[in-house]
């Protein structure tokens, strides 16, 4: 899943808003097998934008008609995620983990689309606030339990179904880490497991910025594989799949 952000403020690669640089990103990530478009900013600390703002921003990224078999809307409001289905996305990436009242999930069922379930410790803009766990895998575990029981009452089909254990969502140095090592945990539930850490602050050793964070991402992600993660969400999908090929044999054996 390669990211796509069309916002000026995303940690990694906010800046210039405007078509070339969009079309820039898109060629970037192009080789994706899935493309991840988010028109909102999700680090810590970031404001939520307004319904409108985040539509507009979609609405300059469909006017550029910028092709792809796979495109992800990377949102938690249901009216934006609607307009998205309705307008060639066939994916939703929801960090909110379904919406209120599972909204979001009954969107996926009504458009009979994947959809990536994340957990999240409060919101952007607090999420990073001294959380704390008693035992985080069993959380986790039970925030995605309660979610796929709504999956099953509903009949949405357990396929479309996608996990992301929410790295750098309210969680500390140390959790990331303790979710890479155990992601194995979760495939107890039969869905595909998303891990997404490119360019993040959990790669942080030596005041690096996340510029000079792809190394470290290419390798944490190998290991993600070799733990049991089936989708990887990168910035950077022509290292990252070629980083993995070796990985990917390996598996077989």
């Amino acid at each position: 899943m390669g990211i796509l952000n069309i916002t000026p403020d995303s940690f990694y690669d906010g800046g210039n808003f405007n078509s070339l640089n969009i079309k820039n990103k898109f060629n970037k990530v192009i080789s994706s097998d899935i493309i991840d478009i988010g028109a909102e900013s999700t680090q810590p600390g970031a404001k939520p934008l307004s319904e409108k703002q985040e539509l507009e921003r979609i609405e300059k990224f469909l006017n550029l008609n910028l092709d792809h078999n796979c495109l992800s809307i990377d949102s938690y409001k249901p009216k934006v995620i609607e307009f998205c289905l309705n307008n060639g996305f066939n994916m939703i990436n929801d960090i909110s983990g379904g919406g209120d009242n599972f909204t979001n999930i009954d969107i996926a069922f009504k458009y009979n689309v994947p959809i990536v379930l994340m957990h999240m410790k409060g919101n952007p803009t607090n999420m990073q606030i001294k959380p704390k766990y008693n035992n985080l895998i069993d959380e986790i575990s039970y925030f995605f339990e309660t979610r796929l029981n709504y999956i099953s009452k509903i009949g949405l089909s357990i396929k479309n179904i996608i996990l992301d254990p929410g790295i750098g969502f309210g969680k500390t140095f140390n959790d990331n880490y303790e979710i890479i090592k155990k992601i194995n945990n979760f495939k107890k539930f039969n869905c595909r497991i998303l891990i997404g850490l490119s360019r993040k602050s959990m790669l942080n050793f030596n005041g690096n910025s996340p510029h000079q964070r792809l190394y470290k991402s290419l390798s944490m992600q190998a290991v993600s594989v070799l733990n049991g993660a089936d989708i990887i969400r990168t910035h950077d999908p022509v290292e990252t799949r070629d980083s993995l090929e070796p990985i990917l044999e390996l598996k077989k054996y």
